[in-house]
């Protein structure tokens, strides 16, 4: 059976990073190794929108599979560098958070100790290359949880945002701007739920930057091109998008925007 490690990163492509990585990966790892980039375009630093890429993407992919997520603004620092086991499947990355929302049930961690695995000098900068590939590797060629590192109890959590909840209002905001503009929120259909039945969604409305208020569709083709709508993607979070165009552009909303979401029986 092929060992399929992916890359998560916010390299890019321009420089030789993931080449470099790569490199690594199939150098030492095993002879049946592939290797899946994710991305290499999560904004640079942004350990939140890579910390909610890789929850998005990881369920889909088949146990066993290896995942390196580097976005590691702490590079080099105290940080703890992690191997999670989670679900059959295994990731590797900082521990700064950018793990932890992947991680929804029970998982095991340990904190890598390059000197058990790593014979070539430990670059300060350049952890991807010097450190989390050579751990893929090993895990790819059959590594155990012992021989890479010791067991912690527990990893960095991210600061997600919290959702306001009100008497007549919820208020979330924007987590993410996807590439077509969609202003994709903090606020989860369950969360939603929770604060309204669904039968009555009918009766609610959205705003975000002062937008008129928009009600909740079931997908992008219910309202006219050009149109302002509300619904919930594929995340089952709540977005604004602008069909055949870009919200983010239309409305000036980026990251941070506040999204409020009021029921006019409730006013």
């Amino acid at each position: 059976m092929r060992k399929l490690v992916t890359l998560t990163t916010d390299f890019g492509t321009r420089d030789a990073y993931v080449a470099q990585m790569k490199g690594v990966l199939y150098a030492q790892g095993p002879v049946d190794l592939e290797v899946v980039d994710l991305t290499h375009e999560i904004a640079p630093q942004q350990v939140l929108e890579a910390a909610l890429f890789v929850q998005a993407a990881v369920p889909r992919f088949p146990q066993g599979t290896i995942h390196v997520v580097v976005v590691d603004p702490g590079v080099g620092s105290a940080r703890r560098a992690l191997m999670c086991e989670h679900a059959g499947q295994f990731l590797l990355g900082p521990d700064n958070g950018v793990l932890s929302l992947a991680l929804t049930g029970a998982y095991r961690a340990v904190a890598l100790r390059p000197e058990r695995f790593v014979s070539a000098p430990l670059s300060a900068t350049f952890h991807g290359r010097d450190l989390f590939a050579p751990a893929a590797a090993r895990l790819a060629r059959g590594a155990l949880a012992d021989q890479l590192g010791d067991i912690v109890s527990q990893v960095e959590q991210i600061a997600r945002p919290a959702v306001e909840v009100r008497r007549s209002e919820l208020r979330g905001q924007v987590l993410h701007v996807d590439r077509f503009g969609n202003l994709i929120s903090n606020i989860s259909r369950d969360a939603l739920a929770a604060w309204l039945p669904e039968r009555e969604w009918g009766q609610l409305r959205v705003q975000v930057r002062g937008s008129a208020p928009l009600q909740i569709v079931r997908c992008y083709a219910d309202a006219a091109a050009g149109s302002t709508i509300a619904l919930f993607g594929s995340s089952e979070l709540l977005e604004v998008a602008v069909t055949n165009g870009s919200a983010a552009t239309a409305l000036a909303a980026k990251v941070g925007a506040e999204l409020i979401v009021s029921a006019t029986s409730m006013l």
